[in-house]
Order: C-alpha cells, then sequence, then structure tokens
C-alpha cells in the first residue's frame, strides 16, 4: 500500500529510487557552466531570494534555453540556498524549510553527503557572491569538518556580508531601509563565532567576527535601541567577547536614560540579561539590583493591568519570582503576594464558561437497551466494558494531528487556574511535535481525554440507572462477588463493597472518598500477587514502607504495564496523578474537590474505572457465581 499523494511504482521495477534533480550536478557539470550567471548584478543579502533566482534558470521560459549541465547546477544551488537557516540552533543550524504530513520534506545538509558534496566544495572555492559563497561554505564544512578552510571561507563570506549591508551595497529584500542592527546581521555573526568555537578561537578571521559583534553592540547602544541591545549584548554574553562587567554596564546605563522607548517587556529582558551579565563577571550586588529592577517594571506592569486581574496577578507572580533568593527582599515578596491574593480574587469573575451541545439521547437509549435485558451479573460486566482505555500511542498520535489542523490553539503557553484564581500549573507552548513527551502535546491530550470522559461519564449515568432501576444492590451482594476479585485485598473487602453500593445508589461524595484512597493499595496487592517488592528500604533508619502510588508509577512502570496493559495504566495516571487535569487523588487528599465535583463526569469515570478494574478479571469466570433467585 503506497501513502496517499505519493506515487506507487510498478511492482516488476526494481531499480532505485530516481535522483532528486538537485542531486544529480557532477565536478565536470561545476566546470562546464558559468553557475553565478543567474545571480549577477544580485543585491540579496540573504539566501533564499538566490534560491528563488537559481529556481527560475533552472525552469525559464522559451526565451532561454540552458544547457541540461547548467540546469542540474541551478537546481542544486537553488536547494542549498533555500535550506532554511536557523543558528540559533547551535546543533543543527541548517533544516528542511518544509516538512509535509506524509514525511516529505525540502532538501537538508544530510542529503548532500558523498558526490554533491565535493561539488559543493569546488563551487564554495569558485564563487564570487559572497552570499552564496558563505552559504555554499558553510554546508561544506557541516558535513565535513575536517576542511577547516570551509569554515574560515564561511565566516569571511558573513563579515563580507555583513560590512556590505553597511555600505549598502547589499539589502535584504522585505526590508525597506539597511539595517545593520537587524536580527539577519546578528544570525550571521552567530553562525560565524560558532564555527570560530569549532576551528580555532584565536584565528585572525574569527577575531575579526568577535571584534564586529562588539562594535556592533555597542552601535546598538549609542543609538538607543533596546531590542538590538538585547539581541546583541546577548550575543556577546553567550561567546564571552566583551569583559561582561562592560556588557552588562552598557545595558544598565542605556536603561537609566533620560527617555526610553519600548514595550516593558524587553526593558525587563534588559535587566534580567544586565543581571547575568554581573553575575558572570561574580559582581552579586550588581546582579541582584538589576533583578530588582525587573521586578519593579513587572510589579509596574500589572499596576497598569488593573483591567484585567488575569493579566495583572501573571506579571505580579513574574516579579515575586524575580525577587526569589534575593537578600533582603523577604518583606517586598510579601507585600506583592499579599497583593497576588487579592488580585486572584478577581479572576473568577472574568472567566467566562463557553460550551458546545452533543447529543447523545440516541446514544444513551441504546445502552439502556442493549442491558435492560441481561441478569444482573451480566448488567455489571456490561457496565464494567462500556469503554476501553484507549492506548498511550493513539492519545499523542491524535493530539498531534489535533495541534497540526489547530496550530494556533497550542502555539502559546497556557496557565490552568483553580477556582480561586491560583496559577496550579503551566503548560509550555510550542509546535514541536517530534516527542510525546512534549508539553503542547501533553495538554491536547488532557484537553481530549476530558472530552472523552464526558462523553463515558454519561453512558455510565445512563447504565447505573438502569442497573438500579431493575435491581437492589446492597453491601452483602457485592462483598460476596468482590471476594474473587484479585484486584481487592481481602482485608478490605468491605470497604470496596460499600463504596459499590454508595456508587450504585447515587451517593458519588462517598463512593469518590472511599474507592479513590483504596486503588494505591490494590496496586501493591496486585504487584506482590505477581511477586514484586513494593517497598523501600531505607538506609539510614533501617527501616521498610511501602511505596505511594506515584512511587509505583515512576519505579515499576513496566510491570504495571505487564499486568495491566500500558492502556489502563495511562488512563490511571491521566485521572488520578497527572497534571494539569484532573489530578484526582491530590484534589481528593488536600481537601481540594467542591461540593459538586463527585458528581462531575471525571469523578464518575474514576469510580467506574476502580470498578472496571476489579470486575473485569471475574468475566471468564461468570458461569461459576451462583446468585440467589432475587438477585437475577
Amino acid at each position: 500500500m503506497s501513502d496517499q499523494g505519493t506515487a506507487s511504482p510498478d511492482a516488476s521495477d526494481t531499480s532505485a529510487p530516481e535522483t532528486p534533480p538537485w542531486l544529480a550536478a557532477t565536478i565536470e557539470d561545476a566546470q562546464a557552466s558559468d553557475f553565478e550567471a543567474p545571480i549577477a548584478g544580485s543585491r540579496a543579502a540573504d539566501a533564499q531570494e538566490l534560491s528563488d533566482l537559481f529556481k527560475a534558470a533552472a525552469n525559464p521560459d522559451q526565451t532561454a534555453t540552458p544547457t541540461a549541465s547548467a540546469v542540474r547546477i541551478y537546481n542544486m544551488l537553488a536547494a542549498v540556498a533555500g535550506i532554511h537557516f536557523s543558528p540559533e540552533n547551535r546543533d543543527e543550524p541548517f533544516g528542511p524549510m518544509a516538512v509535509l504530513a506524509d514525511g516529505r520534506r525540502s532538501p537538508i545538509p544530510e542529503d548532500f553527503r558523498g558526490n554533491p558534496q565535493q561539488v559543493l566544495s569546488n563551487l564554495a572555492e569558485h564563487s564570487s557572491n559572497p552570499v552564496l559563497r558563505a552559504r555554499l561554505s558553510d554546508v561544506s564544512w557541516l558535513l565535513d569538518r575536517r576542511q577547516t578552510g570551509l569554515g574560515v571561507a564561511a565566516i569571511s563570506s558573513y563579515i563580507e556580508i555583513i560590512r556590505k549591508l553597511d555600505n549598502r551595497q547589499l539589502e535584504f529584500r522585505y526590508n525597506e531601509e539597511i539595517d545593520i542592527l537587524g536580527h539577519d546581521v546578528e544570525e550571521y555573526l552567530r553562525r560565524s563565532l560558532q564555527i570560530g568555537r569549532a576551528i580555532g578561537w584565536n584565528k585572525p578571521e574569527v577575531a575579526t567576527a568577535r571584534e564586529l559583534a562588539a562594535n556592533i553592540r555597542q552601535r546598538a547602544i549609542n543609538s538607543r535601541s533596546l531590542v538590538p541591545t538585547h539581541r546583541f549584548s546577548d550575543l556577546d554574553l553567550d561567546f564571552e567577547i566583551s569583559n561582561p562587567t562592560e556588557v552588562a554596564t552598557g545595558i544598565e546605563t542605556l536603561l537609566n536614560g533620560d527617555t526610553i522607548e519600548g514595550d516593558f517587556h524587553i526593558v525587563v529582558d534588559l535587566w534580567r540579561l544586565a543581571s547575568r551579565g554581573y553575575r558572570i563577571a561574580k559582581r552579586e550586588g550588581d546582579a541582584h539590583r538589576c533583578k530588582i529592577r525587573a521586578a519593579e517594571q513587572l510589579v509596574l506592569a500589572s499596576e497598569r493591568m488593573q483591567h484585567s486581574a488575569m493579566l495583572a496577578s501573571h506579571h505580579l507572580s513574574e516579579a515575586i519570582a524575580e525577587l526569589h533568593g534575593i537578600p533582603g527582599q523577604k518583606d517586598r515578596r510579601t507585600e506583592l503576594r499579599h497583593r497576588l491574593v487579592d488580585l486572584q480574587a478577581r479572576i473568577p469573575e472574568e472567566m467566562s464558561a463557553f460550551s458546545h451541545e452533543m447529543d447523545l439521547q440516541e446514544l444513551l437509549d441504546s445502552i439502556q437497551k442493549e442491558i435492560e435485558n441481561l441478569g444482573l451479573l451480566d448488567k455489571l460486566f456490561a457496565f464494567a466494558s462500556i469503554a476501553k482505555s484507549p492506548k498511550p500511542e493513539s492519545l499523542v498520535n491524535e493530539a498531534i494531528e489535533s495541534i497540526r489542523k489547530h496550530p494556533l490553539s497550542s502555539l502559546f503557553s497556557t496557565t490552568h487556574h483553580d477556582r480561586e484564581g491560583k496559577v496550579i500549573h503551566r503548560t509550555e507552548g510550542g509546535l514541536s511535535l517530534g516527542e510525546p513527551n512534549d508539553p503542547a502535546v501533553q495538554n491536547k491530550i488532557s484537553q481530549n481525554e476530558s472530552i472523552r470522559r464526558n462523553i463515558v461519564a454519561a453512558e455510565i449515568r445512563a447504565a447505573r440507572h438502569t442497573i438500579v432501576r431493575q435491581h437492589y444492590l446492597s453491601e452483602d451482594f457485592f462483598r460476596g462477588l468482590l471476594q474473587h476479585s484479585p484486584f481487592i485485598p481481602q482485608d478490605v473487602l468491605a470497604t470496596f463493597a460499600r463504596g459499590f453500593t454508595r456508587f450504585f445508589r447515587g451517593d458519588f461524595v462517598s463512593a469518590i472518598y472511599i474507592l479513590t484512597p483504596l486503588l494505591e493499595n490494590s496496586f501493591r496487592h496486585v504487584l506482590r500477587s505477581h511477586g514484586h517488592d513494593v517497598t523501600k528500604f531505607d538506609d539510614a533508619t533501617q527501616t521498610q514502607q511501602d511505596r505511594t502510588i506515584s512511587s509505583l508509577f515512576e519505579q515499576m512502570r513496566p510491570e504495571l504495564n505487564a499486568i495491566f496493559s500500558p492502556a489502563i495504566v495511562t488512563d490511571i495516571e491521566n485521572v488520578f496523578l497527572k497534571k494539569p487535569r484532573p489530578y484526582l487523588r491530590h484534589a481528593l487528599s488536600h481537601g481540594l474537590l467542591h461540593d459538586g465535583d463527585p458528581y462531575g463526569p471525571d469523578s464518575i469515570y474514576a469510580c467506574w474505572l476502580i470498578i472496571r478494574l476489579s470486575l473485569l478479571p471475574l468475566l471468564p469466570y461468570r458461569d461459576e457465581f451462583k446468585l440467589p433467585d432475587n438477585f437475577t
């Protein structure tokens, strides 16, 4: 079966995959063509614009007919120049410009290993355009770091680009004005210094790059431009170019000037950067002073945001965090915490509920019809089988697919508030979809699971109502049934029976408070029955203690997966143990559940999950149970 959107080769075709057109060029092609003809006279300062010129040359209109060798070279140069440049990622400064859903992507440097790399090196040696020469030299050196000369050529080319930008000989396509203080210049310098670290910090070309970086930093300060000052001061500190005290003092002098225009966020970041510089210089007093200034800027921002308690409390909590660990600030932190509590009390007033109605009546009617004519045991086993715990990999794949369809929903970080407005959890944003543990993916899983539990909880209510409408369930009945369950320790059998009885009679408050604490003991019981040690030994006191459920999930996850399955273990974790929600074990243990919470879908689902774990092991032996006539 072929992936959608890709050609399906003939079954009899056993030939190797066709070489992409941008890898077909040879050394002979390079020597036979004027490879820089398409960019002659170009004043472009970025490689992407050169890539577009090479693409146009490789696919000309009818008025131009380049040779086949020239087309191959143009395709290669268009591909190399079009690679995404991201020097902020030191370990992977070049990446694909585009990645499609089916796994296809645009070129990356690794594609050019082997013979194509030799062609790139040859072209780099003969290139006169500094932007093209920088890209070719950099990619070639990245693929073979033994070629120090190419690294030197890349640094020299980046420096030449910056100087020609300053002299207005080059320009960026979308910039109306030449800006030597722009982020593109910082990227060229950062990449030059990264290469310099690898090939030799004291080489003349590297020394020139360091001097240029320090000079541009000073130009940014002299221009009183906040963002460029942060940009190039950060670069200076990252590579230890100047004395860190000089960098920090320059920032502080700028911020203490008469007229400072700019968003308060950049002002705060500059005070933090100044603190970092002083800290590197081991001037802790100055570092603390700058941290205090950053905190006070956040306090001022909070005061300006009084129209929104949520925003004001966010900035105030940042200010408190900024003052953490600074001597002499205890009273100020206390004052700000009191102010924060007052602000957070207003947050619930700003929160508005929104809902999306779903008509589940047809589904609930079908559940009632399926179980109403069954015997009691069959009803209970059907009740325990209403839903299945989703597989972990399915949760991740669905979350990633949801983020891809709606990227803005996960692009920004998220704060989770309790009823009093306190921030109880923070989820980082982003679109890095490569790891299941990415915060954005985990947050989306939490959201998706909340929706699923709402639907399942409605089914549970419908099934419970059908059962209790036709049968009277007592604690004696459940004790007789549950004594056979391997999930339930015999010494708490009566307690489990009471929890089950309370649930089926609709006393969900009693049910959730009885059953949730028993879950931990049952996990230890099952692990012991499978021969596992569930205690931990304290070497200092020479005592043993039973592991908590959190410790079991952290230290004995493979054993739990083998017994219960990864799907059930993950489901238990998402409901009882994992932030941001519902985090039921913590909420219940610390008295954080409100009166209505036990009647909510999360609590209903949690009780059902424990009932499911207790009853499902009995299903293969249902014919062996003999119930009194009044229970059938």
